[in-house]
Formats: C-alpha cells, sequence, structure tokens
C-alpha cells in the first residue's frame, strides 16, 4: 500500500457526502434541481458573489461565460499564457481568438502591466476585445482590483477562472468574487468535488441569465422538454442533483483543507530549501490548493523526489507551446521560466506533516 506522501492528490469523499447522495438517490429526482441550487448559494456565499449556478465542468463554465458577454466567432479574448489548456480550448471551441500575455513570476498569474500593455496595442490596432479571461492558479491572483478597473475604464468584459481558488482571498476579497463572471471547478483535483462539474457567478443577474439559458440548451426558463420555446443557442450543462449532493456534503471541510495545507507547506519549506526548492510566497494572503514551488533544475529536483518517494506534478506547459496553438507567437519569458521549473508536491487531504517529517528521516 502506499503512503500519503506516494500519492500526488486524491478526492475523499466524506460521510456527508455519502448520505446526501443517497437521500438524493431515494428522491426520485436526480436531475438538476433543489440540491444543485443549494449548492450554488452555499459557494455564491462563500465568494460573496449574488448570483450563482451550477454547470457540467468548470470548462462548460468558461464556455457559457464567454457567450454570455458576446463572446462569438472571430472574437477577440485575453489570456494568460500559463494555465491548463481549458482556458484556451474553451475561447477557441466558440471560434473566437485567443491573444497570450506573459505572468508574474511570484505569482503564476497574468502580469497586470503586461495586460495593459497588450490591451493599449490592440486598441491601437483597432482590434475589439471581447473579454479578458485571467486565471487564479492554485489559490494565487493577479492584481484584480487593478484589473477589474482597468477593464471597466476600456468596458472589455472581465472573467476570472477561478477553478482552483475556492476558499481562497486576495486581500481579504473572496477569489472567485471578482470580475462581471468568475467560474469554479468542481473536478476530482479540487478542495471540495462532484466527480466533475461547475459553478458560475457574477453580481450581474443579466449575465447570469444569460448562462442559464445557454445551460438549458438556450432558454432560461427550465420548461416541460415538449413545448418549450428557445430564443438562443445552447446546450445541455446542467449538473445533476446526485453530483451536486457529493459536493454539498463536503463545504465544511473547505477551510480545514486549505489549513492543512499552509502547515504543509512550512514543512516541505523547511526540509526541501536547502536542497534549491523555492516555495514563492501567497501575495494578498490566499491560501494554495496544493503545494507548488520552483527549482533551479527540474531533472534533478525529480530524482530527488523520487529517491525519496514524494509524488509531484509538473508545471503545465506554456498554452502557446501546445500543438493547438503553436501559430500563436509572443514572447513569454516568465511564462516559460515558471513552467519550466515549476513543481506541484503531494497535497493530498489526508497527508500529514509527520508523513513529510518521515520522508527525510535518515534511514
Amino acid at each position: 500500500m502506499k503512503k500519503n506522501i506516494e500519492n500526488w492528490f486524491y478526492p475523499v469523499v466524506t460521510k456527508n457526502s455519502v448520505n446526501l447522495v443517497n437521500r438524493t438517490i431515494k428522491s426520485g429526482y436526480v436531475n438538476e434541481g433543489k440540491v444543485a441550487v443549494k449548492l450554488a448559494e452555499k459557494i455564491a456565499k462563500i465568494c460573496n458573489r449574488k448570483y450563482a449556478t451550477t454547470v457540467s465542468s468548470g470548462s462548460t463554465g468558461l464556455v457559457c461565460s464567454l457567450m454570455a458577454v458576446g463572446v462569438k466567432k472571430d472574437s477577440v479574448v485575453i489570456l494568460p499564457a500559463f494555465s491548463f489548456i481549458a482556458t484556451a480550448n474553451a475561447i477557441t471551441l466558440i471560434g473566437a481568438i485567443p491573444v497570450f500575455v506573459d505572468i508574474d513570476k511570484e505569482t503564476f498569474c497574468i502580469d497586470h502591466l503586461k495586460l495593459k500593455e497588450k490591451i493599449n496595442f490592440l486598441i491601437s490596432k483597432k482590434k475589439k476585445i471581447s473579454a479578458v479571461v485571467t486565471v487564479e492558479v492554485n489559490g494565487r491572483s493577479s492584481n484584480n482590483f487593478y484589473i477589474q478597473n482597468l477593464c471597466k475604464k476600456f468596458k472589455i468584459p472581465f472573467i476570472t477562472d477561478s477553478a482552483e481558488a475556492l476558499g481562497s482571498t486576495y486581500f481579504k476579497k473572496p477569489l472567485g468574487g471578482f470580475g462581471d463572471l468568475s467560474v469554479i471547478s468542481l473536478s476530482p483535483n479540487k478542495i471540495i468535488t462532484s466527480a466533475q462539474g461547475g459553478i458560475v457567478m457574477s453580481n450581474n443577474k443579466r449575465l447570469i441569465k444569460n448562462v442559464i439559458a445557454i445551460k438549458l440548451h438556450g432558454n432560461h426558463i427550465k420548461g416541460d422538454g415538449g413545448s418549450d420555446k428557445f430564443y438562443r443557442y445552447g446546450l445541455n450543462f446542467k449538473l445533476s442533483d446526485l453530483h451536486a449532493a457529493l459536493a454539498l456534503g463536503q463545504i465544511n471541510e473547505i477551510n480545514k483543507r486549505l489549513n492543512n495545507v499552509v502547515k504543509l507547506n512550512k514543512e516541505y519549506e523547511k526540509n526541501l530549501s536547502k536542497y534549491g526548492f523555492k516555495f514563492p510566497k501567497m501575495i494578498g494572503n490566499g491560501k494554495r490548493l496544493w503545494i507548488d514551488c520552483l527549482v533551479k533544475n527540474k531533472k534533478k529536483a525529480i530524482k530527488f523526489l523520487n529517491e525519496k518517494k514524494i509524488s509531484y506534478r509538473e508545471f503545465w506547459h506554456p498554452l502557446n507551446q501546445q500543438k493547438s496553438y503553436r501559430n500563436y507567437r509572443s514572447k513569454l519569458t516568465n511564462t516559460n521560466f515558471v513552467s519550466q521549473r515549476g513543481l506541484w508536491l503531494a497535497s493530498n487531504f489526508n497527508l500529514k506533516v509527520k508523513d513529510i517529517r518521515d520522508a527525510f528521516k535518515k534511514k
């Protein structure tokens, strides 16, 4: 049997989740309904949002959000070059054009000053920008206050990909609480999971109404499935009550899980700093979902971790180096630097400080 530290991450389903799922099955109603609504309301409260709706995944949540603000074929959308590929794919699947911006080396998130430069450049070329999408990587944040004001000044819709940020904050404001729309993921490697799922949130009722219409085939009002009328394009991006119940049963675990990661990070830093591992601070007092670090030589670092039987996951490749996006050329110095040196260390919910100490004990 593997030790905890040998497992990078895995979901932990609580007894409360099992009870809620069983209760939902017994109710006879397993489609999207009251349980999904309750989950959306709970998460909206955590993120200090007025409105929220469940979706089938964080990825489909991004598609719905982009369409809700008017992104369409040939629209220009700005995003960071460092993210999971779903952020870029949501844009290109609509037929829009992604424009990549470099990140900050300390936050791993879009550099707000380089974003400003890119906006000014595109405007000078008479390009209309249909949206800015930022990514709150691993509970970290760009200067969201600056970006929010910047987008407001140029009247550009601002969407945050907050997939990995539930429970984290940026200078006391909850992540998932910035922008015209924000999207949380509930996939298996997130702070809570519904197996697959997501939440889209906003303080703008019209935008959430648009998202709901898109996820219900094209009408924000759920009908009987027969004589329904539809006024826009959409698909089935709903989240079933079964999935929602699974996540709802973990809501009370969020703070406990994030606080444990804080302790784990301190212990990793204590033991690994002398071997060239750097653990960037959380700017704005946010909380990590996973333990992230930078190393000088990734090959040597991985060899060392394997010797200690510490599981890890490498940072994403820059988006413009993925096969689908190689035609989008940009100078992305910081993105390349971080991608080449970054690792996420074992951070599963059952991992304890003692497990890390034991890994470094002399045998």
